[in-house]
């Protein structure tokens, strides 16, 4: 039996990143969602958890991050077709609070945190 289509969301048709809509592993992707002028499917070239990003295309470091139409961050560093895109490579432009957050921990780097 075939696995179901791993399936990335294109929420605007300018977007250059589609989000995972499940657990997507390195493979095979269907795009759904405004896929006008693309094809429908593409490769991931790594893991990419649910609800975060894929790219649509090539992009260098400094580049907009397109998601719902708008910038929503900048590339900081070069990101591949089909690489996942998220805090280690990308961003936020939205604000800046969001741009300090540590990309494994999802902890903002400008608290130190104390245990007593």
């Amino acid at each position: 039996m075939k696995k179901m289509d791993q399936i990335c969301y294109i929420v605007h048709k300018t977007d250059n990143v589609a989000t995972a809509m499940e657990d997507v592993t390195a493979g095979d992707i269907k795009l759904t969602g405004e896929n006008k002028n693309r094809k429908g499917e593409m490769i991931a070239l790594q893991q990419i958890p649910f609800g975060h990003k894929v790219a649509l295309c090539d992009m260098e470091e400094g580049d907009q991050i397109l998601k719902y139409g708008v910038c929503i961050g900048i590339a900081t560093k070069k990101i591949r077709k089909g690489m996942h895109v998220h805090l280690h490579n990308m961003k936020s432009a939205y604000d800046f609070r969001s741009a300090q957050l540590d990309p494994v921990t999802v902890h903002a780097k400008d608290i130190e945190y104390k245990m007593y």
